[in-house]
């Protein structure tokens, strides 16, 4: 998580032991991509992740393994916000209502527009937490935050041309089933937690 008065973690320390790490904001997202594909069993996920993540030989060390993909699990997956609230349900509030994969050209085109950063040009250089906050930052009227905003605008109260527009805005942007971000989340934290107690 972003801090103002400490450097962006660039390593991680384990045992005694500190592993430098490359947590630029496009290996982030091809680590989600990884625990998402199918073609990988659990075994390969762990071992292509620490290559996705560090420049070092593949130790060989399972419990080491398990115990640093999981603590990347954990870091790339935290939030400062809404750890601790709950709705009527007892479900974490709120739902973000995007995926990282599927909403890819609205983020590249309001990263552009907003801060005038090509993401393209940032692949390997730009760190996955100014990448968070920055996404978090990016205004209403950004590509972006109005799709978000289409897809959480509820229908109470439509009638007619509105409601039949908006209907129709909302299937154009509808998410693609478990393509959210908290749906991904969700699986990697599965998965990784089930790693981790084998």
């Amino acid at each position: 998580m972003l801090s103002l008065t400490e450097e962006l973690t660039q390593s991680i320390a384990y045992q005694g032991h500190n592993y430098p790490i490359d947590l630029s904001y496009d290996n982030v997202l091809r680590f989600y991509q990884l625990l998402d594909d199918a073609d990988f069993d659990e075994g390969e996920k762990i071992i292509a992740a620490f290559h996705i993540f560090f420049d070092e030989e593949v130790p060989d060390d399972p419990e080491f393994l398990m115990n640093v993909v999981k603590m990347l699990g954990d870091y790339v997956s935290s939030n400062p916000y809404g750890n601790d609230t709950e709705d009527q349900q007892g479900d974490m509030t709120p739902v973000r209502y995007f995926s990282f994969q599927q909403d890819a050209e609205a983020i590249y085109a309001s990263f552009l527009d907003q801060y005038g950063i090509d993401l393209i040009e940032q692949q390997g250089k730009l760190h996955w937490d100014k990448f968070k906050a920055l996404l978090d930052g990016l205004g209403p009227e950004t590509r972006f935050r109005r799709i978000i905003s289409i897809r959480q605008r509820s229908t109470d109260g439509l009638e007619g041309e509105e409601l039949s527009a908006l209907m129709e805005q909302q299937q154009y942007y509808r998410l693609t089933d478990g393509a959210s971000v908290d749906a991904q989340t969700q699986r990697t934290d599965a998965m990784l937690d089930a790693l981790f107690q084998q």
